[in-house]
């Protein structure tokens, strides 16, 4: 069934621009495995135009054009988009033309299906501006308006869409922060690396313990953790906790490994999903498939679902749910805690011969080791400590937790299910972690060595400031 939009248009991917900052074509650079103007073809073929147009330049080639597509050639490349769009206007017979361009790569069709739903030309326009490169216009009106700008010199499209909205040819829509990141454009190497990467690490401010100096406050950074819910056609199948950045990746890999896509081809495009992530942190994916598959074969059996948005506000609001703050605990005595690293270190007997595992202990308030538990997984070495303590009536009220590893935001979350006050790693924790840490009433210990370590959670002695 075609999408249900008002009107009869055609959409044209605007990929002749002449950048030279990247050393090489905008439109051909690898993106999320394929290159970058196939990524937005494919965009604008999903939402079922009437003709689906290519504009270029005379020396671009293409290797890999979708069935159907058109090819149209810029006769004047120097005007830019504009000379672009106006080589397709010319050729188009539909009353309006969806535009896309190519160094866009974020743009979602969800973006781009609201335009249409409208029915009429429209743009959208932030504080900076109009945002040209994404939107309707009816085709004869702004055919015209393009050959008189050009007639009299004026090659700026944002004095055009001036124009066009004092004549009523169209109206603005006005961008959030989530809509306005789909403009995000590729303009040099920088911005490629900024959109791949996402955002991995954030600053806090900790109390650093030093033999000598004492507590000192600081600024540092700590690796992101989120979670990212990934949808199959609209489906939830799975919420998995992971440093933003490379998420379609992730979510390809996943699919993959599960057996639910048997190659990248059989996705049509990943998109974020506004409806459950009103706070546009980008942490819900819905992959579109050409298929679709049989999710009763996950092998993880990670189901979920989602209605007020995935985020890491939200995910600790809902441990809170299950498992209550526990009440503000003392942060251990520095020297006591120094000398923890080496009585796990001695105790770590497969650790000693393999290299290989993760080990959590507990310690009562004197420094003795009640229990230590190892494993591949740092979670499973935890879930053996607590288990212990279930299965023997050993109160966790009062222990210290000492992990060897980094300590994540579910390593809190067991600490805190089992009311474990003190929780403290040889490693550093993630963002996530921290925050769960201090509105849970944990104290939070990391970089534990001889020496020294830091303080994310936790009110540090004040004579030791």
């Amino acid at each position: 069934m075609p999408p249900p939009f008002p009107i009869s248009f055609d959409a044209v991917l605007l990929a002749g621009g002449r950048s030279t900052r990247f050393g090489s074509d905008k439109a051909f650079l690898n993106w999320r495995g394929r290159p970058l103007y196939v990524t937005q073809l494919r965009k604008l073929a999903a939402l079922q135009p009437d003709r689906l147009w290519l504009s270029c330049h005379a020396e671009q080639a293409f290797p890999e054009v979708l069935a159907g597509v058109e090819r149209v050639v810029d006769d004047e490349p120097d005007l830019g988009p504009l000379g672009g769009l106006r080589a397709v206007l010319r050729r188009s017979d539909a009353p309006f033309v969806l535009v896309l361009a190519v160094d866009l790569p974020q743009m979602e069709t969800t973006f781009l299906e609201s335009l249409l739903r409208q029915g009429k030309g429209v743009a959208g326009r932030s504080e900076r501006g109009w945002e040209p490169l994404a939107a309707l216009y009816p085709r004869e009106a702004m055919l015209a308006l393009i050959e008189s700008s050009l007639a009299a010199g004026r090659r700026r499209l944002q004095d055009l869409l001036d124009e066009a909205e004092a004549l009523g040819h169209i109206e603005p829509c006005l961008l959030t922060d989530r809509t306005l990141s789909c403009f995000a454009n590729l303009n040099s190497p920088d911005d490629l690396l900024t959109l791949e990467q996402g955002q991995c690490d954030e600053a806090i401010v900790l109390h650093r313990f030093r033999s000598g100096s004492g507590f000192r406050e600081e600024t540092d950074r700590v690796a992101s953790e989120e979670p990212l819910e990934i949808r199959v056609n609209g489906t939830s199948v799975a919420v998995t906790m992971r440093t933003p950045g490379h998420d379609e990746e992730l979510a390809t890999g996943f699919l993959f490994t599960e057996n639910l896509i048997a190659g990248a081809e059989e996705i049509v495009e990943i998109v974020r999903c506004s409806e459950v992530d009103p706070e546009g942190v980008g942490n819900t994916l819905d992959v579109r498939l050409t298929t679709t598959p049989d999710l009763a074969h996950l092998t993880r059996h990670v189901f979920t679902s989602s209605s007020c948005g995935v985020c890491g506000k939200a995910t600790i609001a809902s441990v809170f749910q299950h498992f209550p703050p526990v009440s503000g605990a003392p942060v251990p005595a520095a020297g006591w805690l120094l000398a923890l690293p080496a009585k796990l270190r001695e105790a770590q007997e497969t650790f000693a011969r393999t290299g290989g595992l993760h080990a959590s202990a507990l310690f009562d308030e004197e420094g003795n080791m009640l229990l230590l538990r190892e494993d591949v997984g740092r979670h499973n070495a935890l879930d053996k400590v607590i288990g212990h303590a279930l299965r023997n009536g050993l109160s966790l009220h009062e222990v210290i937790l000492l992990v060897s590893g980094r300590i994540s935001f579910e390593l809190m979350q067991k600490a805190l299910a089992a009311r474990i006050p003190v929780v403290a790693g040889i490693s550093a924790p993630s963002a996530l972690a921290v925050k769960l840490a201090r509105e849970s009433g944990q104290v939070l210990v990391g970089f534990l060595r001889e020496k020294g370590f830091n303080l994310y959670a936790g009110d540090a002695p004040a004579s030791s400031r």
